[in-house]
């Protein structure tokens, strides 16, 4: 309403959506509520409201605490040494769990990932040594073979319509056996020394197998959040009936996603490779189990279409982060899983209690 009393300036009252004149563009952002009216201090409920609203938010709020109760205890888990073994620790599952994420969040999953991971550092291997190829096109051909099981997986799930958890279940021991009869069930090595390049190179004194993994959440986190390709996934898992509507192959998106996964899932048993120095077909054994905990941890739902590979990153560091902890202050072994069960079952349900708030 526009006020023209004498002596006043023209003055138009603020609109009753809430969005103080924002353009449409960045109130439909999500911007508007969070916007306080000028010359006012926002609320410590406005306050809180923006900070819970961080996806990740909950994440590190527990990561904090657990590692400052462990640091409490025992200060060496906060040492330099410390922090880098847990980062090498996650580093294999880590790659595998990246894949994972993407396709959980375009509303499928894979349970063959840790059989593909060891048939990828099998197939790898023996192209460096049988086949006598350089180490990178040996990396590059065990990384198109998981991509072929992905491809295969997403085929027979969304083209044949057989359900994710048959195909991927089946795929596990289908890719298990490949890497035992190409193995003979033996490790293969010796293998050439440029495989360490890979995982054991100093770069500022850390591996470079953990500037790989961090690399690579960086570019498909960024990637998930400010591209089309990520936002059609999103809305892929999300609604995908609405999305078809829209005019896009959700099919296609889901076997891209399949593909992406099998790839990465082999490229993070390389990765583990370089480490060792040799290929072995147990590469990858229970990996399906971690990395999808750590991604429900990380708050990406199952149903799909919510979740961010950096809250799957810290869902991860989290979960191994408690195991090492509990070793460090010398719990029982016997009890670390069910603590690393209760914390898996507490930051679900923190994750849950926030979106019911933000909804």
């Amino acid at each position: 309403m526009v006020d023209r009393r004498a002596g006043d300036d023209v003055r138009e009252d603020p609109p009753g959506d809430g969005t103080l004149g924002m353009s449409p563009a960045l109130a439909s952002a999500g911007g508007g509520p969070a916007v306080a009216v000028a010359g006012r201090r926002p609320s410590a409920r406005q306050l809180a409201g923006r900070v819970f609203g961080i996806t990740e938010m909950g994440l590190l709020i527990l990561l904090l605490v657990s590692f400052s109760g462990f640091t409490l205890v025992n200060d060496g888990f906060a040492s330099g040494p410390n922090i880098q073994a847990l980062f090498l620790t996650i580093v294999y599952t880590g790659i595998v769990m990246v894949g994972e994420a993407v396709l959980m969040i375009a509303g499928e999953f894979d349970l063959s990932v840790g059989s593909v991971a060891g048939m990828g550092a099998i197939v790898g291997g023996l192209l460096m040594t049988e086949a006598g190829l350089p180490v990178p096109l040996a990396i590059i051909g065990a990384v198109v073979a998981g991509a072929l099981v992905g491809l295969a997986n997403g085929v027979l799930t969304v083209k044949i319509g057989i359900p994710a958890f048959v195909t991927t279940l089946s795929m596990l021991f289908v890719a298990k056996g490949i890497g035992y009869v190409l193995s003979g069930g033996d490790p293969v090595y010796p293998l050439p020394k440029d495989v360490a390049v890979l995982a054991r190179t100093d770069i500022i004194g850390i591996p470079s197998s953990i500037w790989v993994f961090l690399l690579i959440v960086v570019v498909v986190d960024l990637t998930m959040r400010h591209t089309t390709l990520g936002r059609v996934v999103y809305a892929t898992g999300g609604n995908p009936f609405t999305t078809r509507l829209a005019g896009i192959r959700t099919g296609r998106v889901k076997i891209l996603a399949f593909t992406l996964c099998g790839a990465l899932a082999s490229f993070g048993g390389l990765v583990l490779v370089s480490r060792l120095e040799r290929a072995d077909a147990s590469i990858g054994l229970g990996w399906e189990l971690n990395v999808i905990a750590a991604c429900v941890v990380g708050g990406v739902a199952l149903g799909g279409g919510a979740g961010t590979i950096a809250g799957a990153f810290l869902g991860l560091l989290l979960l191994q982060g408690v195991v090492q902890g509990l070793v460090i202050i010398g719990v029982d072994s016997s009890l670390q899983p069910v603590v690393a069960g209760l914390v898996l079952i507490g930051a679900a349900g923190f994750d849950l209690y926030r979106r019911r708030r933000l909804s």
